[in-house]
């Protein structure tokens, strides 16, 4: 059984699709950019800045999803341009610990509002009693 995560602490483009979907123990994640959720903007600000606010919209939705992203168990990370992976990387595992889930970077010519970085994320909720919660 499929169930929709939705929670009012990240962006949503619910009107197409769902931030995150639950089916069983495991949670598939909508990409995020970083957008600011007060204001549907984009984050103006350094590529690590602009990568904390797409990690923070991720755990908004973890955390809905009754997990955190040391659930994370696969992202794949869209960048605009390659030479900001550096950048992306310092910030990154500041939100992670060991084991660093698995990963695909992909270059893209362009994302949603023109944005710099989208990620998306795989999670596994290793024990499955949750509770659906709208926040």
């Amino acid at each position: 059984m499929l169930h929709s995560i939705e929670t009012k602490l990240a962006p949503s483009e619910s009107e197409i699709c769902s931030q995150a979907i639950k089916s069983g123990s495991w949670v598939f994640l909508s990409g995020q950019i970083p957008l600011l959720v007060e204001s549907n903007t984009l984050l103006d600000g350094s590529i690590e800045e602009q990568t904390a606010q797409v990690f923070r919209n991720l755990e908004n939705i973890a955390k809905a999803s009754g997990g955190s992203l040391s659930d994370v168990v696969k992202l794949t990370i869209y960048l605009k341009n390659m030479a900001n992976l550096a950048e992306f990387n310092r910030e990154m595992v500041k939100h992670f610990q060991d084991p660093l889930p698995a990963r695909a970077v992909i270059s893209v010519a362009a994302l949603p509002m023109n944005a710099e970085l989208e990620v998306e994320a795989i999670m596994m909720i290793a024990d499955p009693a949750w509770a659906l919660a709208v926040t």
